[in-house]
């Protein structure tokens, strides 16, 4: 026997903080993956055939959200780029306004007519 598996949930705990922090990254992945599929198939065995029928409408449901969350993290920069061209466009119409007043006569003191 080449390679010992600890079977024992207890065990494995106990023994981890011994371990290699790679090979108990491994373990715990390895624990985590089993719990998900004792999981689906505990669903599956309640749901019947119907599961992979939700299970493909919860994925759809979970690449919508994500797609939204694009749209609106899109949206929200582009807002603030719309708020700084317009903070620039008045910034510029208000240096024209105030260009023209001056070719005008106003910065002389004289009143235009």
């Amino acid at each position: 026997m080449e390679f010992a598996r600890i079977t024992s949930a207890a065990a494995r705990e106990a023994l981890l903080p011994l371990v290699d922090d790679d090979i108990s990254a491994v373990a715990i992945a390895e624990d985590a993956a089993a719990e998900a599929a004792e999981i689906d198939a505990l669903i599956e065995q309640e749901l019947g055939p119907d599961f992979a029928v939700i299970d493909e409408q919860v994925e759809q449901a979970e690449r919508d959200f994500a797609a939204a969350e694009l749209v609106s993290a899109f949206r929200v920069t582009h807002e603030l780029t719309d708020q700084i061209r317009a903070r620039r466009t008045v910034r510029r119409a208000t240096r024209e306004a105030l260009r023209s007043w001056v070719r005008a006569g106003g910065a002389t003191g004289g009143v235009a007519a």
